[in-house]
């Protein structure tokens, strides 16, 4: 239901008319990804890796009026999100740019591709997972794992809901309005009775503001990523709160290599590490590729 009222509401108003008049109203089932590029068909790309082609095949005119009514005709407004190549529509849809930076290096001048990704509500998926968050009656902490795509903010998003409809006051580090779809910092997605959402700002200070502010017993956020985003996990887990974060690594061999957030593993900041994957029914299972020795 959510997924049909994204696309109908936060989605197709802000395509150009020639596209809208090529895709269905409602949007198709398990839709995941809408792939636009520079003269070829666009993509509609559902659950399983299934494919619709569209035969509105854009050009550079185009996809220049796209990133336009997507930035709303002001792109000045949106130039921290052209410098990411990356943004956030009102529900929690993202928008991810490729083309060709500005002479600088630092903003999409040109844009060539738009990867538009569904925010998906799946209420009940992290419910295997759930006796390991509250093993012994107790929230416990954990870092989320795997290759893009796989499900982490989808999970990371019920696993606070139901923390959260357990008795916990969860607090949402959202810096890109990706977890709890927000609008004006008001949650559109379902995050629970008891989480506070603070958005629109780098998850590290956002930590350390809802750590200071809040009185949260549990911590979530996605994609770390920076060194300053492992110090405030850090920080965090030292003042007795328990962290539920995500990271890209397909298993805990690729999450070694990533030096700065394996160091969190390596210091006890996580109780677990789950390494998640989608099985061929398309419904997200997961591994425990670390637990920490002695958990009670």
């Amino acid at each position: 239901m959510e997924e049909a009222k994204a696309w109908r509401q936060d989605i197709l108003p802000l395509l150009p008319i020639a596209l809208r008049d090529c895709l269905p109203q409602q949007a198709p089932e398990g839709l995941e990804e809408l792939r636009i590029r520079v003269g070829r068909p666009t993509r509609l790309i559902c659950g399983g890796g299934q494919e619709t082609l569209v035969s509105w095949a854009p050009n550079r005119a185009d996809c220049a009026d796209l990133l336009m009514r997507l930035c709303r005709q002001s792109a000045y407004a949106y130039e921290d999100e052209l410098r990411a190549c990356y943004m956030t529509l009102p529900g929690g849809c993202r928008v991810g740019f490729a083309g060709r930076m500005s002479e600088d290096g630092l903003r999409l001048a040109t844009p060539g591709a738009f990867n538009i990704r569904m925010a998906r509500q799946v209420k009940g998926c992290a419910g295997a997972m759930m006796p390991l968050l509250l093993k012994g009656g107790i929230a416990r902490a954990a870092l989320l794992i795997s290759a893009p795509g796989v499900g982490k903010t989808t999970a990371l998003r019920d696993a606070a809901r139901q923390l959260s409809e357990a008795g916990y006051a969860v607090c949402v580090a959202d810096e890109r309005g990706e977890l709890a779809g927000g609008n004006d910092g008001v949650p559109m997605l379902d995050v629970g009775p008891r989480t506070d959402v603070l958005e629109g700002c780098k998850k590290a200070r956002a930590l350390r503001l809802l750590l200071r502010g809040m009185s949260p017993q549990v911590l979530v956020t996605d994609e770390l990523f920076s060194a300053e985003d492992t110090d405030a996990v850090l920080d965090a887990s030292g003042c007795g709160v328990r962290v539920l974060a995500s990271a890209h690594a397909e298993n805990l061999e690729d999450l070694k290599r990533r030096r700065e957030i394996y160091a969190l593993v390596e210091q006890g900041c996580f109780d677990y590490v789950l390494a998640l994957r989608r099985g061929r029914d398309n419904v997200l299972r997961h591994s425990v590729a670390y637990a920490k020795e002695g958990l009670g």
